[in-house]
């Protein structure tokens, strides 16, 4: 590392909103802080106006988002991006758009997951994102490395509550076990709350598990695979595919400069 550069820069992009999801962001930041190497920092980035509701639509906005976060992420002198939201709208674009590493929570948990047993249970926060989460499993080829998913019945208030409700808390958790329960008898060995949201209430504590089955914090996963990313392009030169077909080839001056005004 360079004497004039003291440490490497990570930015974060969240779907969130500093007063709408406060309760949850002040769980978050501090957990994320703790889990840096002392050679990097890293800057979260809300949105405004926040995701607010549970819908196609809203994913679509912070696709946008996040393609040209990782954009102004690069401009800047950010060395890595990654988003902290498990659907991981935008990925690939973004991916395709910027040459530092680009990680999304989603893929980034359910790769390191498969490390973790033999067969995933995913948890989502609502059940309107479970055809978003089985797309995410055909597209990151682990049909056969699923065992099911299944969802908590509640919505984005529900859970902004929990966080600072020990009772709240426990009648949500019941529901997450009941159905982490659910999904062992379906063959599970290890639990993927689906939202940096879950993670953060029932997998925040250090060996978190359901009757031995871990809860994956993919919040952790995410801060240090973002690290791994530029230390091993740094180590071995090895960046993303830009072979045409893989779809993550850079755009041309054109193309970047048609999506910044159109897009």
């Amino acid at each position: 590392m360079s004497a004039t550069k003291q440490k490497f820069r990570i930015w974060a992009q969240g779907a969130t909103h500093q007063t709408a999801h406060q309760n949850y962001l002040s769980e978050l930041l501090p957990h994320m802080q703790s889990c840096l190497d002392p050679d990097f920092e890293l800057t979260f980035h809300t949105i405004t106006p926040p995701v607010t509701t549970v819908h196609a639509l809203s994913e679509f906005r912070f696709s946008r988002e996040v393609i040209r976060g990782a954009i102004e992420a690069e401009k800047s002198g950010c060395d890595v991006f990654f988003m902290n939201h498990f659907q991981d709208v935008g990925l690939y674009e973004a991916r395709a758009a910027v040459s530092i590493p680009v990680l999304g929570l989603g893929e980034t948990t359910l790769l390191h997951s498969c490390t973790l047993g033999r067969q995933l249970g995913l948890l989502a926060i609502n059940p309107a994102f479970i055809p978003a989460h089985a797309d995410q499993v055909t597209r990151y080829g682990l049909q056969h490395r699923v065992a099911g998913i299944r969802a908590i019945n509640a919505n984005i208030s529900d859970y902004m509550e929990a966080f600072k409700s020990p009772e709240k808390k426990a009648a949500l958790y019941a529901v997450f076990e009941r159905e982490a329960r659910r999904l062992l008898d379906e063959g599970a060995d290890v639990i993927v709350p689906t939202g940096g949201i879950p993670m953060m209430l029932f997998a925040g504590e250090a060996g978190a598990n359901i009757d031995g089955a871990p809860i994956v914090n993919g919040v952790t996963v995410v801060v240090k695979a973002a690290e791994m990313a530029l230390k091993v392009k740094k180590l071995s030169g090895i960046a993303c595919s830009r072979v045409a077909h893989s779809g993550f080839a850079l755009p041309s001056e054109q193309t970047l400069r048609e999506f910044l005004q159109h897009g």
